[in-house]
């Protein structure tokens, strides 16, 4: 059973006291870097220090070295600290998180469960998280749709009656938001451009992380399950572009490689055990499922930042 997207004319198809998944502390300046061996992934150097943070040291990384980075971390940098701060400063909600993808961040598959019916299971520790993010699982995307890429995010073709003249769907979604975290997980609607376009994933990735991060929002880089352009190379500059701006990475593909197929219904598509409910984690072998698993992978992650930022007694101004 699979999580459906529609084909898109211009865009090709999107595809705990119980840890559920291997976790590693974040270090140098965020992450355990593998020694590099083999094949290296240039992360590029810099001399200058960029308004969104630091400039990126040299260094040369496995091509593989994604994919030994945690689906979660344990924890978070001093660069996101001060962002947060920054970002509550500005006004931004910290019980409020944007949801900004394809498909796959769709509503109702993901997340929107969480403000309604669900079932932690085993996963009951996971449970001060719905709550403090209570309201935010439900709220609207506009910037979470079939057939989105990180070209729409940037342009005023995907924007509704909402959004004011001229403003792109991110900007869009973040002032109809004002959230203080947006889990951003886009990749599979770039396997046609990744390689006809090559380097236009990554300009667009940088506009929207330096687009998020202006505005004070903790932006939460996902990787994808599937490969469906055939060299990885999506994820891999998903989590090089994580090490460069200290970003929280929730490494997806991570949780999902080991279970069936990859957790994939098809070559882009998420597997699921139901169509009614993508948040009961006590249904039989829910979490071999791949759009389970993403929901309670980013349910961790949202738990994680939680712990490591929540001021408990922070009330927002209505």
């Amino acid at each position: 059973m699979m999580s459906g997207c529609l084909l898109m004319v211009l865009l090709a198809a999107c595809t705990s006291s119980t840890p559920l998944l291997p976790t590693a502390t974040i270090s140098s300046p965020i992450y355990n870097l593998p020694t590099p061996t083999g094949e290296d992934t240039p992360l590029e150097a810099s001399t200058e220090t960029t308004e969104t943070g630091p400039a990126p040291t040299s260094t040369r990384l496995p091509a593989d070295f994604w994919q030994k980075l945690p689906a979660i971390p344990l924890e978070i940098s001093d660069h996101m600290r001060e962002l947060y701060h920054l970002g509550l400063a500005l006004g931004n909600n910290p019980h409020v998180f944007s949801r900004i993808g394809d498909c796959a961040s769709a509503a109702p598959d993901f997340m929107v469960g969480f403000d309604g019916n669900y079932n932690l299971g085993a996963y009951t520790n996971l449970q001060p998280a719905i709550e403090y993010f209570k309201g935010s699982f439900q709220r609207p995307s506009l910037a979470a749709k079939n057939g989105l890429n990180s070209a729409g995010l940037l342009t005023t073709l995907w924007t509704g009656d909402q959004c004011l003249s001229k403003e792109t769907l991110l900007d869009c979604q973040y002032r109809l938001d004002h959230p203080a975290f947006a889990i951003i997980s886009v990749g599979t609607n770039e396997s046609y451009y990744v390689h006809h376009t090559p380097g236009a994933f990554e300009t667009n990735m940088r506009a929207i992380i330096e687009d998020t991060m202006a505005k004070g929002i903790i932006p939460i880089l996902g990787t994808k399950a599937d490969d469906i352009e055939g060299d990885n190379s999506i994820n891999a500059t998903i989590a090089r572009l994580a090490l460069e701006y200290e970003l929280p990475l929730w490494n997806f593909w991570q949780a999902t490689h080991s279970l069936p197929n990859q957790g994939l219904a098809d070559a882009s598509h998420l597997s699921s055990v139901s169509y009614l409910n993508f948040t009961d984690f006590s249904i039989p072998h829910s979490l071999e499922y791949g759009m389970q698993v993403r929901n309670l992978t980013a349910l961790e992650m949202l738990n994680f930042l939680r712990e490591q930022l929540a001021e408990p007694f922070y009330t927002p101004s209505p």
